[in-house]
């Protein structure tokens, strides 16, 4: 059995745990978390209301929330976009709810603990 260690217990950390099981249900993975607790920027994001991402759907306009990183996102962004995020939520029995604040965020009806 192949072993994989993903290194951070935020969104992201998860996000790949989860795609990389579903595409190799044979993985063991583990994720580390040097903080007491996993996704605690996710429990915390939105007031507490899990914001998931911006309700942007052209990479160029995504990036601008992101002034570290515009640059770097750019690409990813082209392969992964808010569709694909929102199509992703919904596919795992998560419906998202846009706000007047033009973001997603989980919908409370809906809502599952993380």
């Amino acid at each position: 059995m192949k072993k994989v260690m993903i290194i951070g217990g935020g969104a992201a950390g998860f996000f790949t745990a989860i795609n990389a099981k579903e595409m190799n249900p044979e993985l063991d993975i583990t994720i580390l978390e040097k903080g007491k607790e996993v996704l605690q920027k996710v429990k915390i994001s939105g007031g507490g209301r899990c914001n998931v991402t911006h309700a942007c759907f052209e990479p160029k306009e995504l990036v601008q929330f992101y002034p570290r990183g515009e640059k770097e996102l750019l690409g990813p962004f082209h392969q992964f976009m808010t569709g694909d995020t929102f199509e992703w939520f919904e596919n795992n029995g998560i419906p998202l709810k846009i706000e007047k604040t033009i973001v997603f965020f989980l919908n409370p009806i809906h809502r599952k603990p993380l």
